[in-house]
């Protein structure tokens, strides 16, 4: 039987994407030189072991569903340092029944659950101050897949704050940086320009001096993603005129070029807006890193907030796909302290499969604008407590400047 849900982008990847890349490994094929490939090495490591085990073609699904079945021991045991044994129950249990999660990576078979999984165990030992195998753990998760590495900067901060000396950081980022160059063996040594341009979605025009193969961009894609949106013509047209394709990943600026902005200004969306959007991503993670570094006294909560604020900006201000979600929605999870909790948490889930993809983005910066509801309350009632402040400075300098005599 199958199943497809009405705005929840049911993506075929698994059978017309990474099966045919596993299987072009098996046959000899390398990646990043041969075939394009947009993870790192160790998600089609994990595609292809199974492969070779006399079950079919879905037996290379296994380590995705046993990733995401697996991801609710460390949810548990984080959320047991969080707020104790009782409830921590009831959020493991939240997180099993979270649609997003069963949908995507239980049902769909896509990507996110291997990178989730060991971002989350990084997590827990970053909580436990096993600082080296958090490291370890991280850098797995990044060798799974590249939007991990946001968390890098995040827990190297956090480690610094914790044992209060740089070399505790400096030794985190060297672990983790290594345990990264051997997982890159050896695609990043016979081809660095396809590999790193691969992994990092860098445009192949920009790949000076390489001579790519003919079946670059087809060998592990097969035919195409077959998904149909039941879109207006006026809005298919428009939006391939924007993203290229009806099935490209979406951001906030895409709704507002298609329904606001007229046909004549879609050359801005590829030609500028990109470009924005990175420097707003770049400026908002900089902000991140600067709290992270003024808090003296990071807490476990702390942790597990500022990972989320750090994936949350790369899926509000960066082109994504909804089933994304899934490597965010075990650190919701971790936030919930009550029943109307639980609600909102199955409440969000529901609302980022059902809502249209285009507005996929929007949904998320409005989850994380009211994650920071609390801190930036905080910023306006210290800025007005500032003004008045600066008003009584600046009227004795007023009131000299008028008096003739001065103090006499």
């Amino acid at each position: 039987m199958s199943i497809s849900l009405p705005s929840a982008e049911n993506w075929q990847d698994f059978n017309l994407a990474y099966v045919p890349a596993a299987k072009a490994f098996r046959n000899g094929f390398v990646p990043y030189r041969d075939f394009y490939y947009p993870y790192p090495p160790l998600f089609l490591y994990a595609l292809t072991i199974p492969s070779f085990l006399p079950l079919p073609s879905w037996s290379s699904a296994l380590p995705l569903v046993v990733a995401d079945a697996l991801t609710v021991i460390p949810v548990y045991l984080i959320a047991r340092e969080l707020v104790g044994e009782r409830f921590s129950t009831a959020i493991a249990a939240a997180f099993v029944l979270a649609p997003t999660s069963l949908y995507y990576a239980d049902y769909l078979w896509l990507n996110p659950s291997l990178t989730t999984l060991f971002l989350m165990v990084s997590v827990y030992f970053l909580i436990k101050g096993r600082y080296d195998l958090s490291a370890v753990s991280l850098a797995v998760s990044i060798g799974f897949k590249q939007t991990a590495l946001l968390a890098l900067p995040v827990m190297m901060l956090i480690v610094w704050r914790a044992r209060g000396r740089g070399t505790a950081a400096v030794r985190f980022f060297a672990i983790a940086a290594a345990i990264c160059a051997v997982v890159s063996i050896p695609f990043i040594f016979y081809s660095p320009s396809n590999y790193l341009g691969s992994v990092f979605s860098v445009p192949s025009s920009l790949w000076s001096g390489v001579s790519l193969p003919a079946n670059y961009w087809s060998l592990a894609v097969g035919t195409g993603t077959p998904v149909s949106f039941n879109t207006l013509n006026w809005l298919t047209s428009k939006w391939q005129a924007l993203a290229g394709a009806i099935n490209a990943p979406v951001s906030l600026g895409l709704p507002v070029f298609i329904f606001l902005l007229p046909a004549s200004l879609t050359w801005v969306y590829g030609s500028y807006y990109s470009g924005i959007l990175l420097v707003a991503l770049f400026g908002a993670y900089l902000v991140l890193l600067f709290r992270i570094r003024r808090n003296r006294g990071v807490q476990a909560v702390d942790t597990v907030r500022y990972t989320l604020y750090a994936l949350l900006l790369l899926l509000v201000l960066y082109p994504v796909y909804k089933y994304y979600v899934v490597g965010v929605i075990p650190i919701f999870a971790l936030l919930m302290r009550s029943k109307k909790d639980m609600l909102g948490f199955e409440a969000l889930n529901l609302c980022l499969m059902f809502v249209p993809r285009y507005f996929a983005s929007w949904a998320l910066l409005v989850s994380l604008l009211w994650l920071l509801r609390r801190p930036m309350a905080r910023s306006l009632s210290s800025l007005g407590s500032l003004l008045p402040r600066l008003r009584g400075v600046a009227s004795p300098q007023r009131r000299r400047t008028h008096s003739p005599r001065g103090f006499s």
